[in-house]
């Protein structure tokens, strides 16, 4: 997976409400074939709980596959959410027959027919398309959503409810209250695609790039102002006076091990007073995962762009 650049992690993380809600695209044929489904499609009304629950649920499921958390209303990991819930509702068994014209389900599919699957509705005849064991399960809808169909988060126009303007609705509340609810997922990096990891969840194993939803060593849990893997270690500096190398950590409450987001999308560490940086340039060969992450004077560069959950 090529990793490219974002603008810059500033201008993503300054966008606001009227940005979102005056977003606009041609329709697209990459996700829904052209002329195969009807501009209805299904027909969702969720309201109250019900709403908030599948908000929630789309959220764990966008955040883990790499949506980042770049925006308010108009970041990838918000609209990601909103487009799930006007698609299906968050409804990892919801189907639709684009040639019928009606709604299905996985059993009554008819062979042949254009099927949109799952909570992200994956379109059946689009080149590469996930089989329905993958578009029907949740998780492994949203890490397709996010690598295939928006090509990693950056292109929604596949979704009709996208491109029509008409996911725009569950942006606020639901969408966005669900993302500012979460306390776990990836800390994806301004360099597309990637995000930040760890080789095994052990103490002194070091911090690098990965690419985003591609393994279970990316998701991380916010406890305060420390950030900390399945197994309860702590992403850690390792120095507090020269920049240096990032491990994980047994938690105690030292400074090296609180992180502190900056305005700019910079993840600083109080006790380095650094920070977390992806020292090798993309173009330059950092776009490869692997890439062991350091802490580094803040200079608000590419690398230094990360967006936790």
């Amino acid at each position: 997976m090529l990793r490219r650049f974002l603008p810059s992690a500033l201008a993503i993380a300054a966008l606001g409400v009227v940005a979102a809600l005056c977003l606009t695209a041609p329709a697209s044929a990459a996700g829904h074939p052209d002329a195969s489904r009807p501009a209805a499609g299904l027909q969702v009304h969720l309201t109250g709980a019900a709403l908030v629950a599948a908000a929630d649920k789309c959220a764990t499921w966008a955040t883990d596959a790499g949506f980042a958390n770049n925006g308010y209303m108009a970041g990838q990991l918000t609209t990601a959410v909103a487009v799930a819930l006007k698609e299906s509702g968050c409804n990892p068994a919801a189907c639709f027959d684009n040639t019928l014209g009606k709604p299905c389900t996985q059993k009554t599919e008819v062979p042949g027919d254009s099927i949109d699957r799952g909570a992200w509705q994956l379109n059946n005849k689009v080149a590469g398309a996930v089989p329905d064991s993958c578009a029907y399960q949740g998780q492994c809808a949203a890490k397709d959503a996010y690598v295939s169909v928006s090509r990693d988060g950056t292109y929604f126009e596949p979704w009709v409810t996208y491109s029509d303007d008409a996911y725009a609705i569950e942006l606020w509340p639901a969408a966005q209250e669900a993302v500012n609810a979460l306390r776990q997922g990836t800390v994806a990096s301004a360099v597309i695609g990637t995000c930040l990891g760890f080789s095994a969840d052990r103490r002194a194993a070091r911090a690098e790039t990965g690419n985003c939803g591609s393994t279970s060593g990316q998701i991380w849990r916010v406890v305060g102002a420390t950030l900390r893997t399945h197994a309860g270690l702590c992403l850690a500096a390792t120095s507090a006076s020269r920049a240096a190398d990032l491990t994980l950590a047994r938690c105690s409450g030292s400074s090296l091990q609180s992180w502190q987001i900056r305005p700019d999308a910079e993840l600083y560490d109080i006790g380095a007073r650094r920070c977390l940086d992806d020292p090798i340039p993309a173009f330059s060969g950092g776009d490869k995962p692997g890439v062991i992450l350091t802490t580094a004077a803040c200079v608000n560069s590419q690398g230094e762009g990360w967006f936790e959950p």
